[in-house]
């Protein structure tokens, strides 16, 4: 088992043989990596900016409206 820690929340995370992150935490020692729990928070907050037509850009909505 490995460890790291999380970019986010700067805590100290184990990552399991059978995760999937397991083999880039083992080969990419010194890149940063999310936890679980920041990454549910990250996108559940990028859901929430949605709109609820499915646009997700306000400039396209403004540059269309030029057009």
């Amino acid at each position: 088992m490995y460890t790291t820690i999380c970019l986010i929340c700067k805590k100290e995370i184990a990552i399991p043989f059978s995760d999937f992150r397991y083999k880039d935490i083992k080969y990419n020692r010194g890149k940063p990596f999310v936890c679980d729990k920041c990454s549910f928070t990250i996108r559940d907050e990028t859901n929430m900016t949605k709109d609820i037509n499915g646009d997700t850009n306000n400039i396209d909505k403004i540059l269309r409206a030029r057009s």
